[in-house]
C-alpha cells in the first residue's frame, strides 16, 4: 500500500484528527497526530510495515528497535512480516534479576536501527539511541513514520545520524485536501501552525 492511501486509512481511523486540540506545550493546535490507536487495526499496522520497509529495505542494520511506547507496535511488525531480529529498551532497568535495560540477543558492536511513530524535537528518539549506545551497539539511521517538520529531524541530523521519514505532515495535509477529507482552508492553517511553531531543540547531554 502506497503513502496515499495509507493517510486516508489513517485519518478514517482517527489517526489524524482536525479541530482544536491542546498540546503538552499549551499551544492549541488545529490538528492532532494519535497513533496509538493503530494497534485495534492489525491489517493497518500491516500496511505500516509495509510502508517502513519500502524506506529501510537497503539500510544495513543488524537488529531493529521501537520507541518506546506506540513505535513498539510498528517495530513488532516489521519483525514479523521481514524477519527482523529485534531488541527491546525498557523504560527503566528492573531492580531484579538480570536487571537488563536491554532486552533481547545481540552482541557489542551489532548495527540497531530504530523506528518511531512522529518525530517533533527528536527528544525521544535520544532517550532511546543513548542506552542502546551505552550497551555497546551501534546506532546510524533512525526510520519515523512522520515527520512534523518542526525541527526534530534537522536536530537529529546535526547530532550526526540520519533520518529516513516515511511521510510529512505537510505530505499529509496535501493528499488529505486532495481527497476531499479537509479543506484548502484547512490546510493552510495546519501548514501554517507547522511554520509557526519550530519546536526547541531538546536538552541532552551528547551522545556516548
Amino acid at each position: 500500500m502506497d503513502t496515499r492511501t495509507l493517510t486516508c486509512t489513517l485519518y478514517n481511523i482517527n489517526a489524524i484528527r482536525f479541530g482544536e486540540f491542546r498540546l503538552k506545550s499549551g499551544i492549541l493546535s488545529p490538528f492532532y497526530i494519535d497513533l496509538r490507536v493503530t494497534v485495534s487495526y492489525p491489517h493497518v499496522l500491516k500496511t505500516i510495515a509495509a510502508v517502513f520497509w519500502k524506506h529501510i529495505q537497503s539500510l544495513s542494520f543488524d537488529c531493529i528497535t521501537g520507541v518506546p511506547y506506540t513505535a513498539l507496535p510498528f517495530a513488532v511488525a516489521l519483525s514479523l512480516e521481514h524477519n527482523l531480529p529485534m531488541v527491546l529498551r525498557r523504560k527503566e532497568a528492573k531492580s531484579y534479576g538480570t536487571k537488563k535495560i536491554i532486552e533481547g540477543e545481540y552482541k557489542k558492536g551489532n548495527t540497531c536501527l530504530i523506528i518511531e511513530d512522529v518525530i517533533t524535537s527528536g527528544a525521544s528518539v535520544f532517550e532511546t539511541i543513548q542506552p542502546l549506545e551505552s550497551a555497546g551497539l551501534i546506532v546510524s539511521d533512525i526510520a519515523v513514520l512522520i515527520d512534523r517538520e518542526q525541527g526534530g529531524k534537522e536536530y537529529i541530523e546535526r547530532r550526526g545520524y540520519k533520518l529516513h521519514a516515511c511521510l510529512s505532515v505537510v505530505e499529509m495535509f496535501a493528499i488529505l485536501e486532495e481527497e476531499g477529507n479537509i479543506t484548502p482552508s484547512l490546510r493552510a492553517e495546519a501548514e501554517r501552525f507547522i511554520q509557526d511553531h519550530p519546536v526547541p531543540p531538546p536538552s541532552l547531554s551528547p551522545p556516548q
